[in-house]
């Protein structure tokens, strides 16, 4: 009989707590690619002062292969309010997470911002 009971209690609280151990650390993981990406965006586009001139630096491909992301970034430019030729551009990136019996959640968004860059929005 004991046995029995300790068989189930294995079943019921132990295997739980691994299968959400385990789905916490898999989030985890996306998050960091996202934000790692986001970042390495964001260094480009502060490296050639603007996203319009240096567009090509950076593409999905070089995103998907070096930092694992496989969404799109959407990259939006702010005109700054202090001086007129210069603006801030906002990176933004969606974490996904793929269960396989569930299918795939977008629970938030990774944002990361440039300093202020000189060159105006186009």
């Amino acid at each position: 009989m004991r046995e029995a009971v300790g068989g189930s209690l294995l079943m019921y609280l132990i295997i739980p707590i691994i299968i959400v151990f385990i789905l916490f650390i898999g989030f985890i993981m996306r998050y960091a690619s996202a934000y790692r990406a986001a970042n390495y965006i964001v260094t480009q586009i502060e490296s050639c002062q603007g996203y319009t001139d240096c567009s090509s630096n950076w593409d999905k491909s070089v995103v998907s292969t070096q930092y694992h992301y496989k969404g799109t970034p959407r990259v939006t430019c702010i005109p700054s309010n202090i001086n007129k030729n210069s603006s801030v551009f906002r990176v933004e990136m969606d974490v996904d997470f793929d269960l396989p019996l569930f299918g795939e959640f977008k629970i938030f968004t990774v944002k990361a911002e440039t300093k202020t860059v000189h060159n105006t929005c186009k």
